[in-house]
This record gives C-alpha cells, structure tokens and sequence, in this order.
C-alpha cells in the first residue's frame, strides 16, 4: 500500500499521479519506509555507567565519578591562539620607535592591534554552553577595567582601550546569545553571574571621572559656601 508524500492520500495500485494534489507516484513512500531519525550535536555520557552528563558537571549524578580530563573548548581555544600568534608580531616590531610601534605615522592603531581587532570582531560566537561560557571567561580577562576610569593613562592608552572595546562588544554579545538561547537553564546561571560581576565592575570605574570632577567643583566651592553663611 503506497500514500502520496505531498498530501498522504492512499494511492490505488498502479496509479502514476495522485488523485488528490496531482503528484507523480514516483514520489511516495510504501508503509514498510523507514523514517530517518538525526541526531545534531554530541551526548556526553559517563564513562564508568553510561549516565547522561549535562553541561559543567564534573562529578556523576548517578554514580558519583568524577570526571576528569575535560579537553578545553576547541573552538575559544583555536581563536586564543591566533590572537597570541598576532600579539607575537609586536615583538618583531621592537626595533621601530616606541612611538610608531603603538601607532601608525598618521596616529592610526598599528597593524598588530588592527589584526586583533579584527579577528575579534569576526569571531562567531559558538553555540553550546560550554564554549560561551569559556569564551565569556576569556572575554572578560581582555576588557581592561583601568582604560574606562582613572588608571594610568600612557601613551598606548588609545590603541589599548580599542582592542578592550572590541572585546567589551563580543562579551556582550556573547551574553545575548547566551540569554537567548538557554536562559531558562540552570547552567545560564553561571554565565550571567561572569557577566553581571562584569559589567559592574566597568559601571563603578566609568563613574570614577564624573566623581572626580564633582568632588573639584565641591572643593571649589565651599569656601564661597562658608561665606555665605557667616
């Protein structure tokens, strides 16, 4: 007995279109087919009981193993690496001027800082748990706090706050996707608390200047306060 793949009306024996959508026959699936199940991503099982092992689990839950030997994210790993392959091209450079080392001679952000700038803007942002999670880790350790308040402000400031932002932008957007694709887990939970820990960290530093300035106009203006009231 043959049914019609486009709209599943049974077909008479014989018959080379569907009486129903017009369909050729040599389109349809008999009862015996076999429906293909796939399968897309891996299952990480337990090596001493087979268990299913979810996301950052480091111990079993059905048996208590502890599992070891966790390979580092392939992907956040590989793109690490090349950043460091590019950070290595500015030792070759030491023999320029300190100057033209940092920048280019019309004040542009030399080649180096171009290179991982741009590899970091283009990074796509993986999908499992896992690597976003060691991504966010990596991401965070690169967006340098002391560019966004009152730290030391050298020469390298400007080419060293470009790669921090674009590292800032990635973070960020690899939180969204985070956000969007499992919040409703319990191991989103881990990726939020490196983010919020974050980007309150940034919000204290960027209020440094503006307290800063405010406690100038205060100091400023308090003897005037005191005349005032005597």
């Amino acid at each position: 007995m043959a049914f019609c793949m486009n709209c599943g009306q049974q077909l008479p024996e014989g018959a080379k279109f569907c009486s129903s959508c017009g369909t050729a026959t040599g389109e349809v699936k008999t009862e015996t087919a076999q429906r293909k199940t796939v399968y897309d991503g891996e299952l990480h099982k337990c090596p001493n009981c087979g268990e299913l092992i979810n996301a950052f689990v480091t111990i079993c839950p059905a048996c208590n193993y502890e599992l070891r030997g966790a390979k580092a994210s392939s992907i956040v790993k590989e793109f690490a690496d090349k950043l460091e392959q590019i950070e290595r091209t500015r030792e070759a450079q030491k023999s320029h001027s300190f100057i033209g080392m940092l920048y280019g001679s019309d004040g542009q952000l030399n080649k180096t800082d171009e290179q991982k700038i741009s590899l970091i803007r283009s990074f796509s942002i993986p999908n499992t748990k896992e690597d976003i999670f060691e991504f966010m880790i990596l991401a965070a350790s690169n967006i340098d706090l002391k560019l966004y308040g009152l730290g030391d402000k050298g020469v390298i400031t400007a080419s060293q706050r470009a790669v921090s932002d674009a590292w800032l932008a990635k973070f960020e957007q690899a939180y969204e996707k985070a956000s969007f694709a499992f919040s409703t887990s319990s191991d989103f939970l881990s990726i939020k608390d490196i983010h919020d820990k974050k980007i309150k960290q940034l919000k204290r530093k960027k209020w440094e200047i503006p307290m800063l300035i405010l406690g100038i106009l205060a100091l400023a203006f308090l003897p005037w306060l005191f005349v005032l009231i005597l």
